[in-house]
């Protein structure tokens, strides 16, 4: 049996090294993207790569129910991080010439919000099918209430 303290911090390690990971590997698709100005077909295998240890980690964690969208400050933190998200995307798509017209700016919102739009759904069934297995939360009824008989 291990202590607390030692799993945590091996639980720590793991995470800190993650998220350094995941910038070194953001900051190097943006350096071949933007300033090597190198082809899609040169750095797929890498962003294949960084898209599934992202989508390994978000799964993992909404899976266990750790994306819990019922408090309201944690709408608003992500909202926030989306909209800065999609903004920034946007201009590094224009610096990278990219975009070219209004229409490709609205092809890309459309994109990125459907895009958005099923990930936050994927965390949320996880989420709830995660609090019914806890017993946080009841399953559903099918819309109507038994009357009690007298």
């Amino acid at each position: 049996m291990k202590d607390e303290r030692i799993q945590t911090t091996h639980n720590r390690i793991a995470a800190i090294g993650f998220y350094t990971w995941y910038i070194l590997v953001s900051i190097s698709l943006c350096y071949r993207g933007l300033i090597l100005k190198q082809h899609t077909r040169e750095w797929w295998d890498i962003f294949a790569i960084w898209v599934i240890g992202i989508l390994f980690v978000f799964i993992a964690y909404a899976n266990k129910g750790l994306y819990d969208f019922d408090h309201g400050f944690k709408r608003k933190r992500l909202t926030i991080a989306i909209g800065v998200g999609i903004i920034v995307s946007l201009i590094l798509l224009f610096i990278a010439g990219e975009i070219h017209s209004v229409v490709d700016v609205g092809m890309y919102l459309f994109g990125y919000l459907f895009v958005i739009g099923s990930v936050i759904g994927i965390a949320y069934f996880l989420n709830r099918r995660w609090k019914r297995k806890e017993g946080i939360e009841d399953e559903p009824t099918s819309g109507h209430t038994p009357t009690p008989s007298l």
